[in-house]
């Protein structure tokens, strides 16, 4: 079935499910959730909206919180800002107080920019921003906001991972950086700038460009010819959706003998567009809290083993299990459903991770937990699958960096209501 079938589908079953809300809105806690399920990172929202039906369907089943089910409304962004703030206005105005998006930090920062302003107009009826996985450092630095949680680690976090592994590879000499020229993007050279001297001491920046984000590229074969002009034996990027695709395959195409260091390579979305061997051709390495050839927390492998079985995919974004699982703890714990409660409920919870407990920061609502760096190999036990389709990979861990290890000082100063 190809992307856009399946996106439609789940979109199909989502809104039937979502249809009778009006009525029995009581018994529900909505949740908006604002991604892209079309255009050309369709696949991408697709992914994340398929996982976190299930997680909150699990959690229903376990009895829900306060007595109140779950439900997960979901609304097209086509990708796009304007469109981002018509849908949150959409679900304002529907009566909805949580909002839960991710694919874009230019999205995110809308986000947080409009919400700030309606709820400081709006003091009686809060909305609350859950922020899966837009990861610009700034959000939960300078720009942080009582009224945003973020459940990823940010920028900075997976930089201190990713380099870290570097560090530690006695290959890596000269790297290239290629970014999006957006949010993210710029934020990731800014910071790897900053930490590069530090965690990776016996290499250097060879090359730093960022390109127009988002499938608007669609020749990399001149970046190739620039990694092979710096004499460039490691790529650091944090592209994602058809830019990560695109540039790995043309890199692997090429033969050369460089080795990619990633955000979201491992992305089931990415890894099914550049396949087996292009991924094994430039050495894949991504960033996460875990992944299913690892030891991990009973929970964690259960909720994996479901996924795989019930979709045909392998489980990525296990981060977005965390923030719904934090969500029903804190609405337990404020006793109501009340977004400035559950708020002030979020701040300093503890929750068993993956790999390690996990903290939601008080100070600035980041998330605190382990990141742990693993590499593309066709010996791993756990095969990537997606669509029920077997690519004869899976990953192995690299490095692991514990929660304190990836800690990093923020300049967030928070005005609480």
């Amino acid at each position: 079935m190809k992307p856009r079938t399946v996106c439609a589908a789940l979109l199909a079953v989502a809104f039937s499910a979502a249809a009778p809300a009006a009525s029995h809105a009581q018994d529900t806690i909505r949740i908006a959730l604002i991604e892209p399920f079309s255009g050309p990172m369709a696949a991408v929202g697709s992914d994340f909206l398929q996982g976190m039906q299930l997680i909150v369907d699990t959690i229903n089943k376990s009895g829900g919180t306060l007595g109140k089910k779950l439900e997960i409304v979901p609304l097209d962004n086509a990708g796009g800002v304007e469109k981002t703030t018509e849908q949150l206005r959409k679900a304002i105005d529907d009566g909805i107080a949580y909002v839960t998006q991710g694919t874009s930090s230019n999205n995110a920062l809308d986000i947080i920019e409009q919400l700030n302003k309606y709820n400081e107009r709006n003091p009686d009826h809060p909305v609350l921003f859950l922020n899966h996985s837009a990861v610009t450092t700034s959000f939960t630095n300078d720009q942080c906001s009582f009224w945003h949680f973020r459940f990823d680690s940010n920028v900075d976090q997976k930089l201190a991972g990713l380099l870290t592994a570097m560090g530690r590879d006695h290959r890596v000499k000269r790297v290239y950086m290629l970014n999006q020229n957006y949010e993210l993007g710029r934020s990731v050279e800014a910071a790897a700038t900053k930490m590069f001297p530090e965690r990776v001491p016996n290499a250097q920046i060879v090359g730093d460009e960022l390109i127009v984000p988002f499938g608007k590229v669609q020749d990399f074969t001149p970046f190739v010819a620039k990694l092979k002009a710096a004499n460039a034996d490691s790529v650091l990027t944090a592209n994602w959706g058809p830019d990560v695709i695109r540039f790995v395959k043309a890199v692997a195409d090429s033969g050369l003998n460089v080795q990619f260091f990633t955000f979201y390579g491992g992305q089931a979305a990415a890894l099914s567009g550049y396949g087996k061997d292009a991924g094994l051709a430039v050495h894949l390495k991504q960033v996460t809290e875990t992944h299913e050839n690892m030891d991990q927390s009973p929970d964690a492998a259960a909720f994996a083993a479901l996924f795989r079985e019930k979709t045909g995919k392998t489980w990525y974004a296990d981060h977005t299990r965390l923030m719904f699982l934090m969500l029903a703890k804190a609405m337990q714990k404020a006793d109501t459903t009340d977004p400035k409660a559950v708020a002030r409920a979020l701040e300093g919870m503890t929750l068993d991770g993956p790999v390690g407990e996990v903290l939601m920061r008080a100070e600035d609502h980041q998330i605190q937990m382990p990141m742990v760096v693993s590499e593309i190999d066709e010996n791993a036990p756990k095969k990537f699958i997606y669509n029920n389709v077997d690519f004869g990979v899976g990953f192995r861990t690299v490095a692991v960096i514990t929660r304190e290890q990836a800690t990093l000082p923020t300049t967030c100063k928070m005005q609480r209501p």
